[in-house]
């Protein structure tokens, strides 16, 4: 007969094992990260139970409780302000990810869970799905039969995520963290060795990048390889510096050569919204266009649309500049606490009666949605999180001492990295609150808190 204490170490089982495979649901795609989640937190209610509200650091644990509550109580004033807000329950079903965030923080602090096996399961997801986008390329079809996906005139070499383009996306959120593992799963004093394999595989990554066609994800594997170089603490930084140097112009002369990344590059740099232009247009008043104000028209299709005075067009190109003048005109609205989540969808129409404006699913950068969506308070707690264990992991990084038998200088490089990355503030990106998104960044800032814990519970003994 199977006691309590079995079902409590065949859950734990089952939940490590769920974790370390959790990559796979991405590539799966969002019903599997959902029922993953779900499962995590199911298997981890008999074992862990009170455990994952403890915190050594309780500083941490009111700063993410504080930003969910005030995610949920932005959306609750928005559903009272305006009578009817169908995404007000995103905001409750949003608290997974808290749950998500504080039960990866206590199996790591538990010592239940493995790091090391974890970042071999994403090098393995990423080397398969940048494998699959060579084969889409050298074969036309992916190992599936998915060809590429041509969209405006550009083939994106998608692999598994056929008409979803984010295989760069996720070949960066994966590959930056578990390029790491391969100095785990060498055993040699031959350090020549691991730099080697490290070469290999930035290049091969930086490859895969490029031929998924997502400009942001290259940009962003750059600047991960030029940090690394920056912060690596010990005299072999040199070498990753040089990697980031010589990709970065094996990748420049790549693009020179291609007519179509040329104009891909030219198109996207023209794009990047411009501070100067942001602002003046902000500030221009249409007082004759008030009268359109909460209509859901849109400007082009005024008979004021030419006629209108201090109207200067801003050319579309790739909408960022459009998107982030419709996000800040939406933030001035309720500047201190947003409009609830997703809130930008749903209010991009009662701006668009100005001109330069658009309406789309959301603001395609996180400090914008997030301000969109939780204003200044939710920004202040979320980046205050994030700046915080980004210098206390570095901390213990360059003083890893008591931990170094269990957690190595790697894993550290790993979890710092890939939290400056997704949360750098300039880059374009999808929604922080959609499914894929949001699930890696509270699992990455799950394992940053329970290395954080880890330091606690160590001095204590």
């Amino acid at each position: 007969m199977m006691t309590m204490t079995d079902t409590k170490k065949i859950n734990l089982i089952l939940l490590e094992y769920l974790i370390y495979i959790f990559p796979i649901s991405f590539i799966i795609g969002n019903f599997a990260i959902n029922i993953s989640i779900v499962l995590i937190i199911v298997l981890s209610i008999y074992p862990l139970n009170k455990d994952i509200f403890y915190f050594e650091d309780r500083k941490i644990f009111y700063l993410i409780s504080l930003f969910f509550l005030c995610l949920i109580l932005s959306t609750i004033f928005q559903l009272y302000s305006s009578g009817y807000y169908s995404d007000w329950i995103k905001s409750l079903v949003f608290l997974r990810y808290f749950f998500l965030l504080l039960i990866i923080k206590t199996v790591i602090y538990k010592k239940i869970l493995n790091i090391n096996f974890f970042l071999i399961s994403s090098l393995i997801a990423s080397v398969f799905v940048a494998g699959d986008i060579f084969v889409q390329y050298i074969f036309g079809k992916n190992i599936i039969g998915y060809p590429p996906v041509t969209s405006s005139g550009i083939k994106y070499f998608s692999g598994l995520f056929n008409h979803e383009l984010i295989a760069g996306g996720f070949i960066l959120m994966f590959s930056t963290i578990g390029i790491f593992s391969i100095f785990s799963i060498l055993k040699t004093e031959k350090k020549l060795i691991y730099l080697f394999l490290f070469a290999i595989l930035i290049i091969f990554f930086s490859f895969s990048l490029i031929l998924a066609g997502n400009r942001m994800p290259v940009l962003l594997f750059l600047l991960f390889l030029v940090t690394l170089g920056l912060i690596y603490k010990k005299k072999e930084r040199i070498y990753f510096i040089t990697f980031a140097i010589l990709t970065t112009l094996l990748l420049t002369i790549i693009i020179i050569k291609s007519e179509t990344l040329s104009y891909r590059v030219l198109n996207f740099y023209t794009g990047i919204p411009k501070p100067s232009l942001v602002l003046k247009e902000i500030n221009k008043e249409y007082p004759n266009l008030e009268k359109y104000k909460n209509t859901g028209k849109q400007f082009h299709n005024l008979k004021e649309f030419e006629s209108t005075e201090n109207f200067t067009y801003i050319p579309y190109i790739s909408g960022h500049i459009s998107i982030f003048i419709t996000s800040i005109d939406i933030f001035k609205d309720k500047p201190l606490y947003g409009n609830g989540i997703k809130s930008f969808r749903n209010n991009c129409s009662n701006k668009t009666y100005l001109p330069n404006r658009v309406c789309e699913n959301h603001p395609h950068n996180y400090v914008m949605e997030i301000l969109n969506d939780t204003g200044i308070i939710g920004l202040f707690l979320i980046y205050s999180l994030v700046i915080y264990l980004m210098f206390s992991n570095y901390r213990d990084y360059i003083r890893n001492d008591s931990l170094k038998p269990l957690i190595s200088n790697w894993i550290y490089l790993a979890v710092i990295l890939s939290i400056f990355i997704n949360f750098f503030p300039f880059k374009s990106t999808g929604s922080f609150f959609s499914t894929f998104n949001s699930a890696f960044i509270f699992m990455i800032l799950g394992i940053s808190i329970g290395l954080n814990e880890l330091k606690f519970k160590n001095r204590d003994k």
